[in-house]
This record gives C-alpha cells, structure tokens and sequence, in this order.
C-alpha cells in the first residue's frame, strides 16, 4: 500500500542530477507531488541514496537554478522513485500550482487506439484497393 502526502501532478521537468561530486547526468521529473517524484535519469542510484536534483528553468540561469536535496525510494531501471529531504520546498510548491493552474500543459498519452492501429492500415496506403 502506497502512501503519499498530497496529489501527484504530471510535469515534464527537466533537471540535472547530481549523486557524486563529479557525476552530473540530465533527467527529468514526470511526475510531482509535496513529498517526492518520479525521475527518470540515465544514472545508478541505489535505494537510500542521496541525489540532488537540480531544475533546469528557462527563466533563470544555471547558478540560480533552485536545487533539491532528495533520497531514492523506488528503482527501476532508468527511473526512480524520489522523497524530498525537506517536505514541500518553496520551488516544488511554486511548479505544482504553475501545473495546477495549466493543466492542458501536461504530458497527454496516445489513446490505445492509436498504439494498436499499423501504420499501414487505413486508406493511407498509396495502391489499396
């Protein structure tokens, strides 16, 4: 059973992680919530570990950039499950209500219609009869 303290919010956020003082791979965070995310990042990060996750903000520049400090909960793969150290920090809060207020914003899935169809079916094809 699963518990999180608030609503999680689909975002495609793109950040810069940090485990190691000279290991630094670009990610982004799928999904948000007060207490934690979803990050998917091309690194290797264990249960436990401490991670900082830096978000990559076209309004601000890099050394203003706000920085998050935050332990891995879940691992797969390429993608993690991560709790924020501090719960709700000011730059998460300020994300979840620009998400809130601009949900035609976030990431849509294609419908399983579209995945299942070929894409030769239909009329598209150039000699069918």
């Amino acid at each position: 059973m699963e518990q999180r303290w608030g609503e999680r919010l689909s975002v495609r956020v793109p950040v810069r992680v940090s485990h190691h003082a000279f290991t630094m791979r670009e990610g982004q965070l799928t999904n948000l919530s007060v207490s934690g995310a979803h990050l998917t990042v091309d690194l290797e990060l264990r249960r436990g570990s401490r991670v900082e996750v830096t978000l990559v903000l076209p309004s601000r520049s890099k050394h203003l950039a706000p920085a998050l400090q935050a332990f891995v909960t879940r691992k797969g793969r390429y993608d993690f499950g991560i709790e924020w150290c501090q719960f709700a920090p000011v730059a998460v809060r300020e994300l979840l209500f620009i998400a809130a207020r601009h949900p035609y914003a976030a990431p849509r899935r294609p419908s399983m219609t579209a995945m299942l169809r070929p894409r030769s079916a239909g009329s598209l094809l150039k000699h069918s009869q």
